[in-house]
């Protein structure tokens, strides 16, 4: 397999209190009894000889599964682990970006004009509005 290929890692612990354990350990890394194979592919030859063995003692072809479809189900669930972990992480930045005061912003393609809100300590400049000048002009004089 290429390095960028999905895998499954597992950890094989031995204990230094079982003698079994010990005895397997040694046996493990001597390089004359496995013949200088991978420690990873000594582990799964064993474990593919451990199943087969059960399999041919049940005598039962039905519990065999498909590789293929076993690894499509292990993707398929990675992918919904994915779409899932990655939802949240949206909703987590969107609410916590708004939770923290900074306004959630959507850009719109249409232009409001502005409405020329004037705050009560401001001066609106209505120089440019001849309308509300004769308006502003003939209240006065009345």
């Amino acid at each position: 397999m290429a390095s960028g290929d999905l895998f499954r890692a597992f950890t094989v612990r031995f204990s230094f209190k079982k003698e079994q354990h010990v005895r397997l350990l040694k046996k493990f890394e001597d390089e004359k009894l496995t013949g200088g194979k991978a420690k990873n592919q000594i582990v799964m030859d064993a474990l593919e000889m451990y199943f087969d063995a059960l399999e041919d003692n049940n005598d039962t072809k039905e519990d065999k599964w498909d590789a293929k479809e076993f690894v499509e189900q292990q993707l398929e669930q990675y992918r919904q682990e994915c779409k899932e972990e990655l939802l949240g992480e949206i909703l987590r930045i969107l609410i916590g970006g708004r939770m923290a005061g900074q306004p959630f912003m959507v850009s719109s393609s249409v232009s409001k004009p502005e409405t020329g809100n004037v705050m009560e300590d401001e001066v609106a400049d209505i120089s440019g509005m001849p309308d509300v000048m004769d308006k502003i002009m003939d209240w006065s004089s009345s």
